[in-house]
C-alpha cells in the first residue's frame, strides 16, 4: 500500500475517480471478479495511473474508508460529552449516513475490512477522546479495552447490515450503551 500519496490536485482526482469506478463495479458484479483493468476503464485512466496511486483493489478500499475515518472522527470531535451512549450514537449516525457502502461490502464479504480499521482506529480516538478516562490504566489493560469494543461495536455494525439495518442509530446507540455500562435496559 502506498503510504505516502500525493496531494497533487490531479492525483487526488485520478484516486477519487479509482474509489468510484471500484465502487460502481462492487454493486454490478462481484469484488473478486474485478480487475484493475476494468477499474481503470470505468475511471477513465490507463492502468499505470492506478498503480501509480494504489497497489491493489484492496488499497483503493482501504484509501476510501479510511477517508471515511476521518469523517467519522469529525463527528467524535463535535461531541460533548463523551459517554459510551454519545460516542456509540455518533459512530451509528455515521454510519447510518453510509448504509448503502456498508451493504455493499457486505454483500461483497468484505466487511471484516471495517474491522481491520475498527483496529488500528480505535486506540487513536481513545487517546484523543477519553484520554482523561483512560490515563490510570496500563498499556495491557487498554491494548485489550480497545479489542474488546472495537469488536463489540464492529459485530454490532455487521449484525445491524445483515438483519436489514432495522434499528435507529439512537437504539443502537442504548444498546451498546447499556451493555458497555452492564445496565441493560429493562422493559417493565
Amino acid at each position: 500500500m502506498n503510504n505516502e500519496k500525493s496531494n497533487n490536485p490531479i492525483s487526488i482526482r485520478s484516486r477519487k475517480w479509482i474509489i468510484d469506478a471500484l465502487l460502481k463495479l462492487m454493486e454490478e458484479k462481484p469484488y473478486e471478479k474485478i480487475s484493475i483493468k476494468e477499474i481503470s476503464d470505468r475511471a477513465g485512466l490507463v492502468r499505470k495511473t492506478f498503480y501509480r496511486n494504489f497497489e491493489s483493489k484492496e488499497d483503493v478500499l482501504y484509501e476510501y474508508i479510511t477517508e471515511l475515518m476521518k469523517e467519522a472522527e469529525k463527528a467524535f470531535e463535535a461531541l460533548d460529552s463523551l459517554t459510551p451512549y454519545s460516542m456509540s450514537y455518533a459512530y451509528f449516525e455515521f454510519w447510518h449516513e453510509h448504509v448503502d457502502f456498508l451493504r455493499l461490502i457486505h454483500k461483497n464479504n468484505l466487511f471484516i475490512i471495517i474491522l481491520k480499521h475498527l483496529e488500528k482506529y480505535a486506540p487513536t480516538v481513545f487517546v484523543k477522546f477519553k484520554a482523561h478516562v483512560m490515563k490510570d490504566f496500563d498499556d495491557t489493560f487498554l491494548k485489550y479495552y480497545n479489542e474488546f469494543h472495537s469488536a463489540g461495536i464492529w459485530h454490532m455494525l455487521e449484525k445491524w447490515i445483515a438483519s436489514g439495518a432495522q434499528e435507529t442509530p439512537k437504539q443502537l446507540a442504548q444498546i451498546y450503551s447499556d451493555i458497555s455500562l452492564n445496565k441493560p435496559h429493562l422493559k417493565i
